[in-house]
């Protein structure tokens, strides 16, 4: 069979793996019938979408399990993947098709809708919906031809994450010997695997290494995470808002079309996406407790939330620090200011905990085996003697973030300045527990970033101001995410026109 026609069935398995698993945590095929706050084809949105991000995550994670318990890499796996994707997504959507059916039959008169836009009400409003997802549809697909366009070129991505791709393809095992060498893998050995296992299946499935190919994986997650945000975000808005803001965060060009975003196989924008989706179904988890109408406290959101969470961390190691200011933000928030009660509280961020936990211990248990080499060791640097004489590092680290964040607009869009706007206009509605949620998050993942700089053991200078543009690329959906959480139709206000002048219309 043609290579290439093999790699396109081969995606398409990977994201039937991942619309199966992200089925079962969403309990979509359940039930054919839709909420009166999110429509069918808002739901599709997030269901494939999620299902993209899964898909790699899940692929990656299974491939790197087999190999831990000696199995081989290579194509074999890659077609069983491929062939479980496919049995398991048509099963899944078979099982969703009979269901609508059955729904149709029992409601003759046609209140299921069919669509991407129903609840967009107005004609201002459906066009801008449809406007907006024509543009994030267009951006997908440049994204992926973008990519595909050029080789790998960037240092991390070759040096770090492309090379041990290679290597996990010729040698067929995480055990291989030259990941075991500092100098071959460019003094980073206990990198996590995530993304190399991703390229590796693409290499597998093709038959050859081909970097061009590889870099599909980036905007498959970013085409996932857009849809992923536009779809939850209608559980809490009208359609219209929420594709808006959808755009807002597929046009922020710190992620698209700016090299080190989604258009290279670095870390940094994968970071931001699996990042971005733990953030979005916690903060959704608080939205939907925060109601007046709130049903019962469900586990959906917190699994979807831990698994993201436990993938960020297999793809970078910031994904340590944003999985304990995430955890302690739920503790926190979910004590002081949510409904919920402390019996809730302490269950749901133990089942939270729990699963990145499962997640993340294969990996860490191979991580010991791996040397160590040049690594900052943040965690047994911290003291309060080091904190107080890496103090002085704070004159030059602080300026320079908000310098980074408000002064570089041209790759950051608005998104900085949208949300200290949005802070500044709705300060009330920044107290819900959601929102709150997502400003710990930005504050402790900055606040990690200034104690690293206090206590590594290179320049402020070198070691901050070369990194600080890569990190605040993963933290820039939370962002965009505050912005809609602030500006966009609050729960009762749901069906509220977009266009104001629309509520003056007969």
């Amino acid at each position: 069979m043609n290579p290439f026609i093999l790699l396109m069935i081969g995606l398409v398995g990977q994201w039937g793996l991942g619309l199966t698993v992200a089925a079962v945590l969403l309990r979509f095929p359940l039930s054919a019938t839709t909420s009166h706050r999110q429509d069918r084809g808002d739901r599709y949105a997030e269901w494939g979408g999620l299902g993209l991000v899964l898909g790699i995550a899940v692929t990656s994670y299974l491939s790197f399990l087999w190999s831990l318990c000696g199995g081989q890499l290579g194509r074999p796996l890659s077609l069983t993947l491929t062939a479980i994707g496919l049995v398991a997504g048509a099963i899944v959507l078979l099982i969703h098709r009979i269901r609508t059916v059955r729904s149709r039959r029992a409601d003759p008169n046609g209140s299921l809708q069919i669509g991407i836009v129903p609840n967009a009400h107005g004609t201002s409003g459906r066009a801008l919906c449809r406007t907006a997802v024509t543009l994030i549809l267009f951006l997908i697909v440049a994204t992926i031809v973008q990519a595909v366009l050029t080789p790998q070129r960037l240092w991390d991505e070759r040096a770090i994450f492309g090379l041990k791709a290679e290597i996990l393809f010729v040698d067929r095992s995480i055990d291989s010997p030259a990941l075991l060498g500092p100098d071959f893998v460019q003094y980073h050995p206990r990198y996590p695997l995530l993304l190399p296992l991703a390229e590796q299946h693409i290499y597998a499935l093709l038959g050859t290494i081909d970097d061009r190919w590889s870099k599909l994986v980036s905007p498959l997650l970013y085409a996932g995470m857009v849809l992923t945000f536009a779809g939850v975000l209608t559980r809490h808005m009208r359609s219209d808002s929420a594709w808006l803001f959808a755009l807002l965060l597929a046009t922020v060009p710190a992620l698209m079309p700016w090299e080190y975003g989604f258009l290279s196989v670095q870390a940094d924008a994968p970071v931001a996406c699996f990042h971005a989706v733990a953030l979005l179904y916690l903060w959704d988890w608080f939205q939907m407790n925060h109601r007046d109408d709130k049903p019962p406290v469900v586990v959906n959101n917190l699994l979807i939330a831990g698994l993201s969470s436990g993938m960020t961390i297999f793809t970078k190691d910031e994904g340590i620090a944003l999985f304990a200011v995430d955890a302690f933000a739920v503790v926190l928030i979910g004590l002081t200011v949510s409904r919920l009660s402390l019996r809730q509280v302490m269950a749901s961020t133990g089942l939270f905990v729990m699963v990145v936990t499962a997640i993340t211990a294969p990996w860490f248990l191979q991580r010991s085996r791996l040397p160590s080499t040049t690594e900052m060791s943040y965690f047994s640097r911290i003291s309060l003697a080091a904190l107080i004489a890496g103090a002085g590092t704070l004159w030059w680290s602080v300026p320079h973030l908000i310098r980074r964040m408000f002064a570089e607009a041209l790759q950051w869009g608005l998104a900085w300045w949208a949300s200290l706007l949005a802070l500044m206009t709705q300060p009330r509605r920044a107290r819900e527990p959601g929102q709150l949620l997502l400003l710990f998050d930005v504050a402790g993942a900055l606040a990690a970033l200034l104690i690293a700089g206090m206590i590594a053991p290179t320049a402020v200078q070198e070691h901050i101001g070369g990194s600080s543009h890569r990190f605040l690329i993963q933290l820039i959906p939370v962002a965009v995410l505050f912005v809609a959480g602030q500006w966009g139709c609050s729960p009762r206000d749901r069906d509220t026109p977009f266009f104001p002048a629309e509520m003056a219309r007969p």
